[in-house]
């Protein structure tokens, strides 16, 4: 996906976030304002926004000195869902269908992204991702995948975001059952509250999967600036999932099949998603509509809008 003009009244909006939470001195604060300012005059459209906004976070970092402004709040979000996982581990294990409650989970987890929100109630949407309806819904097309794979086979698992990881984690519980290799790769830098190895550790994902560091800071995956161990994991994977806003941005065009896990928080991200799904019928204002989306190859849908903002 492309930066969308929309992106950079977003990247300022998240400036300032970011600054107030690294800092109380307003001088600190509206020097990295005005620095991100002058960079959203130089960006390139063409990148992804995630991959744009690297440069962003860099340079609040380099400003207000503070290199993991998020880290108290990644803890607490770790916190909250580590006191819930027992509880919804026993609603899977005794679901009619553990698959498919554990895929609904692990994508009502994504609303937790300070990058896309401000502000999100976990309680009530992990509580809407059990009886809302995902408005696009590949989820048979992936059950059927898993149920065709044989034992053995290697799954990539792309995760996205602390408090959220935990939430995947009962999918990937679920994957292990069916006696298949998980990988699940987070960030290698600090950068919103994007899930690192420390994060995935805390929540206990390194006793029921691999975990690998993805090579970058980006909240997303961008494959040309990855390690040449996620790149080798992702293009010999027998199934690959990807959770939220900021993976699909930067997967959105990849020619490798790919299920998208993912609320929808931004309207440009969806109205990106609904065109190359070619699905008229379907409208993603952005207000954390459920999906779960197919994609095989962006040769299958040509040309691609532009998006939003990392999420």
């Amino acid at each position: 996906m492309k930066t969308a003009l929309e992106c950079l009244p977003c990247y300022l909006r998240q400036t300032l976030q970011v600054a107030r939470l690294s800092t109380d001195d307003e001088a600190v604060q509206l020097r990295a304002m005005h620095r991100v300012a002058e960079l959203t005059r130089t960006m390139d459209m063409e990148q992804t926004p995630p991959e744009n906004s690297v440069a962003v976070y860099q340079e609040i970092a380099r400003i207000t000195g503070c290199d993991d402004p998020y880290l108290e709040i990644k803890r607490q979000s770790n916190e909250q869902a580590l006191l819930v996982l027992p509880q919804l581990r026993q609603k899977v294990k005794e679901s009619e269908n553990p698959l498919l409650l554990s895929l609904r989970l692990a994508i009502g987890g994504n609303i937790i992204d300070y990058g896309a929100m401000h502000s999100f109630d976990v309680d009530a949407a992990m509580q809407n991702c059990l009886d809302a309806p995902l408005l696009l819904d590949d989820s048979m097309e992936l059950i059927s995948h898993i149920q065709n794979l044989k034992k053995g086979a290697n799954v990539l698992y792309l995760a996205d975001n602390s408090g959220e990881i935990v939430y995947d984690s009962l999918l990937v519980e679920v994957l292990n059952g069916y006696g298949f290799t998980v990988t699940v790769a987070v960030k290698s830098g600090a950068i919103i509250n994007d899930a690192l190895m420390a994060d995935a550790r805390m929540c206990g994902l390194d006793s029921i999967a691999v975990i690998l560091e993805n090579g970058t800071n980006c909240p997303g995956t961008p494959l040309a600036l990855c390690s040449d161990e996620l790149k080798h994991h992702f293009y010999n994977a027998d199934l690959i999932i990807s959770k939220g806003q900021g993976n699909f941005e930067t997967l959105s065009e990849a020619e490798a099949e790919i299920f998208f896990l993912l609320t929808i928080k931004c309207s440009v991200v969806g109205t990106h998603l609904v065109d190359i799904a070619g699905r008229t019928d379907v409208q993603l204002p952005g207000n954390g509509e459920l999906v779960l989306f197919h994609s095989q190859s962006r040769e299958k849908y040509g040309k691609t809008n532009s998006a939003s903002a990392a999420g």
